[in-house]
């Protein structure tokens, strides 16, 4: 072969190779983007938000389900990640986050990928993420949704024969709603409406009796006493209580 050819399939051959590493280099992922990995004797996982993006500074821990407390504790890093050493014991993990919306603080309960309990042996990932509603996995209580305090003002019109629309303009976690939520109570003994997503809403209330004429009810929001003005509507945002717990309350009487 000639000298000067050999050198050029030489050289392009050196090029082809450095550019095929840049590639492989450029498909191959950042190991600081990948899934955590189980470690023998730690629990780990990622913490996300509703739209699947981690939560920094998260705060997880876990607690002995022995007759003995004890626990451990860490926060998410900015990847939303976070591992924790384990002693030798059954245990359970939490997590919660603050997140501050509309001047006030929320505690925000996690929902962990597998509420079960777990040993040092089984070393788990246990992933948790921001959701808006449903009932908490056991031995939590409750539901990741907020309650309203349902009063009876001045009207004998029982509570299950009321009909309650809330819109809301937005959730907590900034995202805009699919449209109205309409509950009405089982019975006239309900005291709350349960499980309906933080955020800042409008709310009417309808008196639907069983074969009779719907009619527009007079609400009144018992926290900020707000009286809806002639279209019957009030605004409604929740108030934070301890342990991950929201709330709101209103009244609806007759004019």
């Amino acid at each position: 072969m000639d000298s000067t050819l050999a050198f050029v399939m030489k050289k392009h051959l050196i090029l082809f190779t450095a550019l095929f590493s840049l590639l492989v280099l450029a498909c191959k992922p950042d190991a600081g983007s990948r899934d955590i990995s189980p470690q023998k004797g730690y629990v780990s996982g990622t913490v996300t938000d509703t739209k699947g993006k981690p939560i920094e500074g998260a705060f997880v821990f876990i607690s002995s389900t022995g007759p003995y407390s004890s626990g451990a504790s860490a926060h998410t890093d900015n990847k939303g990640h976070y591992r924790i050493k384990m002693d030798y014991g059954a245990y359970r993990i939490y997590a919660t986050f603050d997140k501050q919306y509309a001047g006030k603080t929320y505690e925000i309960q996690l929902k962990p990928g597998n509420a079960d309990s777990f040993s040092v042996d089984d070393s788990p990932i246990i992933d948790f993420s921001w959701v808006l509603s449903g009932s908490k996995p056991v031995p939590l209580q409750g539901y990741f949704g907020g309650y309203i305090g349902l009063y009876q003002g001045e009207t004998n019109i029982p509570k299950n024969e009321v009909e309650f629309t809330f819109t809301a303009s937005e959730l907590i976690d900034g995202s805009v709603p699919g449209g109205p939520i309409v509950l009405k109570p089982a019975n006239a003994s309900v005291q709350y409406l349960e499980d309906l997503p933080l955020g800042k809403y409008s709310v009417k209330a309808v008196h639907k009796p069983s074969g009779g004429t719907a009619r527009l009810l007079a609400l009144k929001n018992k926290d900020t006493g707000e009286i809806s003005a002639s279209n019957g509507a009030i605004s409604m945002e929740f108030n934070p209580e301890s342990g991950g717990f929201y709330r709101a309350n209103i009244e609806f009487f007759e004019r």
